[in-house]
């Protein structure tokens, strides 16, 4: 089940994922939704993650709700109704990094603990190598449509593959808008239980949010 999520990411400055449904293979598991921060009738959110060995098997799957982080949040309310506020914002509590990009960019880690609201970067993100921080190289958005008695929330998707050049444990995700984590904003924040990787295997990282269905919960102005 997905959480509701608190997010007001439109346009072009939030990450997603979509499918990888129906696989048979050695390792999965579906990770129970996280702890809700301000969760909202209107917004859900999802993040997949699958790794396949050099021959293409399916070594491993992970899939979760994502927690939304504050920084998140406050920057897609400054970019959605007011962008030229993003840059006065930045470097704060309220928006923080410096926003110059979409939240696009996919970091992977090696730490653990328990991801909150508050956070800004990864435990231990992986800085160097081709499993470092990488824009996403698909984006597709789908339209909200209504049909005859249901509304479909509009959906964006941001997807990323790696290869890997060593072994890893790899057991959490972030999503940035920029390639310098410490420096840009992290929309969402993930930890799952941890995959192993190895030199060549292919770990694929979507994020998935929804926006809208007001219509079916009442909410719609």
């Amino acid at each position: 089940m997905k959480d509701k999520l608190s997010i007001i990411a439109l346009i072009a400055i939030v990450g997603v994922a979509s499918g990888l449904v129906g696989y048979t293979f050695s390792t999965s598991e579906n990770v129970s939704p996280a702890t809700s921060f301000a969760t909202s009738a209107l917004m859900s959110g999802h993040v997949e993650l699958e790794v396949r060995d050099s021959e293409g098997n399916i070594k491993a799957y992970r899939q979760t709700d994502n927690v939304i982080t504050t920084t998140g949040e406050n920057c897609a309310l400054r970019a959605l109704f007011s962008p030229a506020s993003i840059g006065s914002n930045a470097g704060t509590s309220v928006c923080t990094g410096a926003l110059t990009e979409a939240f696009s960019f996919i970091e992977l880690g090696t730490g653990s603990g328990t991801e909150q609201s508050t956070d800004i970067a990864l435990f231990t993100p992986i800085t160097s190598g081709t499993l470092a921080i990488a824009p996403a190289s698909t984006i597709t958005w789908n339209n909200s449509t209504t049909n005859t008695g249901s509304t479909n929330a509009a959906q964006v998707i941001l997807s990323k593959t790696f290869t890997s050049d060593g072994s890893y444990a790899v057991q959490e995700a972030g999503l940035f808008n920029g390639t310098t984590a410490n420096t840009n904003g992290m929309f969402a924040h993930k930890l799952f239980t941890s995959v192993s990787i190895a030199t060549n295997d292919q770990l694929t990282v979507q994020w998935t949010i929804n926006i809208g269905n007001s219509t079916a919960t009442g909410i719609g102005i």
